[in-house]
């Protein structure tokens, strides 16, 4: 397994492919020469230590950011090069579960549902209603439709941000974290219905997340980030077995190794010491 290569799924079977991505917020790279390929149809996790890039990554894919080299590719386009109602185009095909669900407060379940298919369609209001409840219905939460979001558990409430993700029947789901802060029934559930949806809707996820276990669980491809790169891939098996040093690491949450406990600093007797 070569941790600086993409998988082996052909360009075919790509709905993201990520080539030679260098992206850095003012003079800090966080990515340098990273390429990745999202297979189409499958979920695949996104994992690895704090600051490693996780989240970053998706709003690269999501067009929010812009790289300063490479490319970006979505279903055959360019999302790096997209502009104004292409970029615009190209996000109807995607939906987002954000890692505080990021609920609308003033309006209620089934409002922040409809929010987008009342925005970014022009369809009348009975169908509008029929497709709330469809959606709703998949999350297991028709009943809640009237609640308002104060009203929601954290399970609940990501629930329904994923049933709002869900809306617009987008190709690609990305998850932001989305086991954070979850009991683990709640967490169980969230588990279930990503790869149940993913299958049942035939769409493509790309879980971020830094639970290994449930990561582990649900992806069909994983991808280890860090070092601005990409540390390993493969499945949750070859993930699990192997044998490079920073991904047993962080896949056995060690204290210490190639990423240290101790963050760089002066000798302590010379910290210790007046000038």
């Amino acid at each position: 397994m070569n941790a600086r290569t993409t998988n082996n799924s052909s360009a075919e079977d790509a709905l993201i492919t990520i080539e030679n991505l260098e992206f850095g917020f003012s003079r800090e790279l966080i990515f340098k020469g990273m390429s990745l390929i999202i297979p189409r149809g499958k979920v695949t996790a996104i994992m690895g230590p704090s600051g490693c890039g996780k989240s970053t990554l998706l709003g690269l894919i999501g067009g929010r950011l812009k790289p300063k080299r490479g490319s970006i590719n979505f279903a055959g386009r360019r999302v790096d090069k997209a502009r104004g109602k292409n970029l615009y185009a190209l996000r109807r095909e995607m939906g987002m579960l954000f890692q505080n669900s990021a609920l609308l407060t003033d309006l209620d379940t089934f409002e922040n549902i409809a929010f987008p298919l009342r925005e970014q369609t022009a369809l009348p209001e009975e169908i509008i209603r029929i497709i709330v409840k469809m959606k709703l219905e998949l999350v297991g939460l028709r009943g809640a439709a009237e609640l308002q979001p104060a009203e929601l558990s954290g399970g609940m409430a990501r629930r329904v941000a994923l049933a709002r993700a869900i809306a617009l029947d987008p190709r690609l789901v990305m998850y932001d974290e989305p086991f954070v802060g979850l009991d683990p029934i709640s967490m169980g559930v969230i588990v279930k219905l990503i790869r149940e949806l993913n299958d049942a809707l035939s769409l493509t996820s790309v879980v971020v997340t830094h639970d290994v276990q449930e990561g582990l669980s649900i992806a069909d491809y994983v991808y280890i980030l860090g070092d601005q790169n990409v540390l390993g891939h493969g499945t949750a098996s070859e993930i699990q077995n192997s044998e490079d040093p920073m991904v047993r690491q962080f896949i056995q949450g060690l204290p210490d190794g190639p990423v240290p406990y101790q963050y760089p600093a002066n000798p302590y007797a010379d910290d210790l010491r007046h000038d």
